[in-house]
């Protein structure tokens, strides 16, 4: 007992020693906020990366790519030494150096050059950090092959710099930081900010407009995105003029009015956040939405967008001017004008508020959707419709129908591969736009009353999204879980890594998603962009369109190999059909029935 008291004792002590040495390592890091220059153009930071390691695996993402069936899928690919086992052994290596923050910021674009810095913060070995930057070094040396080393002292800090003509990259440790840039003078001024308590006096940190850009993210949140946009404007302005181009005073006015932009990503339990504040002081409050196309959402609905129109849209003065430009409009606008309108009065028939409702049912093997305007004239917006559904010379009249108030509109049968048909109803509140009478004949019955729930994102004015990911999913991947599996059994390159035979179920994946709910909003401040989800609703659509541009880089790849040949054919407009005395018959629509209102 006597020997185990005096090794506790030491035990103890020792442990008091690395906390106090911790305490005063944590205590004396400087943010990357504070070392940047002030005039940073563009800042992207992860200001705590411990805390987004222990955020991680609570999300939903992480908890799908933890199901047994998800891992059995990915098996494969982390056995061979492919992506998946590369990417585990650099994490591994990131581990092992225990990295605290990372930023990268461009400070100015001269010329095409940006002037950029990057760094890491860390708490392991400087020995780990150097072999996790072995193989940016070598790609860089590989790349410049004439390039050459040398080792400078700036202060009591080395720092070690490989040029090739006026090409430079100039890196260095300081502080529990590891540096680097393609400018030596703003890698010394950042080195000097690292030697100081509080940072650079001047830094991005200290600027009033970063603070007010970022003041409405989250405090703890786990990426930041900033952007300066004045510069920018005064760039693009001198950019106009000297190509002879006067740009419009007013567009530059707004422009100048918009300062800066700031994005906050934070995990919130199994839910990811994003905040995007633009921020343009002088604006105007705008009222609330009254979403009456949250009423039109049934148990079948995975879609829900409403956007505010704006109040007038700023056409040219020359008659004819759009069918100028745009031939197939020219009939449309010339029978406008015969009832005195213009395109500019869309806006005082229609709005405030477009809605979009989107649903899936699970017996249809694709899904519909109904679009939905708010009527300002009820006289106008008849006229707008009237013109568009039969009054145009050389097209098929619709059929047309009067009921309960309701004035029907269908159009002729579709031809070739897609025949669709539109329908259109009219109320002397509301335009709907659909593909059938039932769609748009249900959207009548249930777009009754503004919605009067609550929003957990704030009160939306400009903009609102309601994506019900975990239906979308059911519907898409079940309808597509077979192709997709047929497509990984005969990709050679992609059988390398992953199984066909082992895609996830559906539901091992579904039951982790939760809706994307997306509220914009405008104050004096500027722009409030709000969304919340499992993947947000920002996220969904970066993701949707990296997901198309990726299944279709094989075709454009194909086509830039093989020449981009266009048929000239291809850009002539199609010759109008013949008028037909009898206008196209208007199905009787079935009562809808009034589905129950579903909050968000």
């Amino acid at each position: 007992m006597k020997k185990i008291i005096p090794s506790v004792i030491g035990l103890l002590a020792l442990a008091t020693v690395a906390f106090v040495v911790f305490k005063k390592t944590v205590g004396a890091h400087v943010p990357a906020a504070m070392l940047v220059p002030g005039e940073t153009l563009l800042f992207v930071d992860l200001p705590n990366l411990p805390r987004t390691a222990l955020r991680w695996p609570k999300t939903g993402l992480a908890q799908i790519l933890a199901e047994p069936e998800v891992q059995g899928f990915l098996e494969k690919a982390r056995a061979k030494d492919g992506p998946a086992k590369q990417m585990e052994e650099k994490l591994g290596q990131v581990l092992r150096v225990a990295p605290r923050e990372a930023f990268v910021a461009v400070t100015s674009i001269e010329g095409t050059s940006p002037k950029w810095i990057a760094g890491f913060a860390f708490l392991g070995r400087k020995k780990d950090a150097e072999a996790l930057l072995a193989e940016p070094r070598a790609g860089w040396k590989a790349a410049w092959p004439a390039g050459k080393s040398d080792i400078g002292m700036h202060g009591e800090t080395a720092v070690e710099t490989f040029t090739s003509g006026e090409a430079v990259m100039a890196e260095a440790f300081k502080g529990g930081w590891y540096l680097v840039s393609n400018n030596v003078a703003l890698l010394h001024g950042t080195l000097d900010a690292c030697g100081r308590p509080g940072g650079a006096a001047d830094a991005l940190g200290t600027r009033e407009v970063f603070k007010k850009a970022t003041a409405p993210l989250k405090a703890d949140g786990d990426a930041v995105i900033f952007a300066q946009l004045g510069t920018l404007t005064e760039r693009m302005t001198s950019l106009l003029v000297a190509s002879g181009q006067a740009p419009d005073p007013k567009q530059i006015a707004e422009l100048k009015r918009v300062q800066a932009v700031a994005w906050g990503t934070k995990m919130e339990g199994t839910q990811l956040r994003d905040t995007i504040f633009l921020l343009s002081p002088g604006g105007k409050p705008e009222p609330r939405l009254k979403l009456n196309a949250e009423g039109g959402r049934t148990g079948e609905t995975f879609l829900t967008y409403v956007m505010k129109l704006p109040e007038k849209i700023e056409m040219p003065d020359s008659a004819g001017l759009v069918g100028g430009y745009l031939p197939m409009l020219a009939p449309m606008e010339k029978a406008l004008a015969a009832r005195g309108l213009t395109w500019a009065d869309l806006t005082g028939a229609f709005g405030p508020e477009l809605g979009l409702v989107a649903d899936w049912a699970v017996k249809d093997g694709q899904p519909t959707a109904v679009l939905g305007l708010d009527v300002r004239d009820a006289v106008k917006a008849r006229a707008f419709v009237e013109v568009f559904t039969g009054e145009i010379p050389g097209t098929k009249p619709w059929g047309r129908a009067e009921k309960d108030g309701v004035a029907l509109f269908q159009s002729p049968p579709g031809e070739g591969l897609l025949p669709l048909s539109q329908s259109v109803a009219l109320t002397d509140k509301f335009l709907f736009f659909g593909f059938s009478p039932e769609s748009v004949g249900g959207a009548v019955a249930r777009w009754l009353a503004p919605f009067a729930g609550k929003h957990t994102l704030g009160e939306p004015t400009s903009g609102y999204g309601h994506l019900d990911t975990k239906t979308l999913f059911e519907r898409s991947y079940g309808t597509l879980r077979p192709f997709l599996a047929m497509s990984l059994a005969f990709n050679a390159d992609a059988g390398q890594y992953l199984d066909a035979g082992k895609l996830p179920g559906t539901e091992t994946i579904s039951r982790h998603l939760t809706p994307s709910i997306y509220s914009q909003r405008v104050t004096t401040e500027g722009t409030l962009v709000e969304s919340v989800g499992t993947l947000t609703f920002n996220q969904v659509i970066l993701a949707a369109i990296g997901g198309g541009i990726t299944a279709a880089f094989p075709l454009i790849e194909s086509t830039l190999n093989d020449g981009l040949k266009l048929d000239p054919s291809l850009l002539q407009l199609p010759q109008p059909a013949p008028p037909s005395s009898a206008p196209t018959p208007l199905p009787e629509p079935e009562p809808a029935p009034v589905g129950p209102t579903v909050a968000p």
